[in-house]
């Protein structure tokens, strides 16, 4: 199981469309848009499989925090430790041990599928953000996990 894991500035059209695919299948579809995916002030690190994109990682640099944006895996490859490698390169290349990183998990009926990878890295639940999807939630995308109503809350995770 060869995996490539690698920081790419720019995407091509090829790398977009596979993003926006995991994205469209994980989180719903128009959660994540090109213009999302193409912004220069974004870290995109790549987990690639014979140059085929199966995961994800998208890092920030704010004024005094580090923020893990999004870990997307294809469905395929998750629980193989893709999204471990993935923040394995994000903070050996990014941060040092005294930089305060932020991230973010959707809680869903009592489940973090995040929050595995967050405790692994040393994060732990600051505070439980709520339904902030709500006013966007199966309006501005379409939600994978929409009931009638939103129903994910998020967590804020921090070191």
């Amino acid at each position: 199981m060869s995996i490539e894991i690698k920081e790419i500035k720019k995407l091509n059209p090829l790398q977009l469309s596979q993003c926006i695919e995991i994205s469209d299948n994980l989180f719903g579809k128009g959660y994540h848009s090109i213009k999302y995916f193409s912004r220069k002030d974004i870290v995109k690190i790549l987990a690639l499989k014979k140059n085929k994109i199966i995961g994800f990682f998208i890092g920030k640099n704010e004024v005094k925090n580090f923020v893990i944006d999004c870990i997307a895996i294809r469905k395929s490859w998750q629980r193989k430790n893709i999204g471990t490698k993935l923040t394995i390169f994000y903070f050996k290349k990014f941060l040092s041990s005294k930089d305060k990183v932020i991230a973010y998990a959707w809680k869903i009926k009592n489940k973090m599928p995040a929050g595995k990878i967050n405790y692994k890295f040393g994060l732990k639940p600051v505070k439980n953000l709520g339904r902030i999807w709500k006013d966007n939630c199966n309006v501005s995308f379409k939600c994978t996990s929409y009931k009638n109503t939103c129903i994910c809350e998020c967590v804020k995770f921090s070191n």
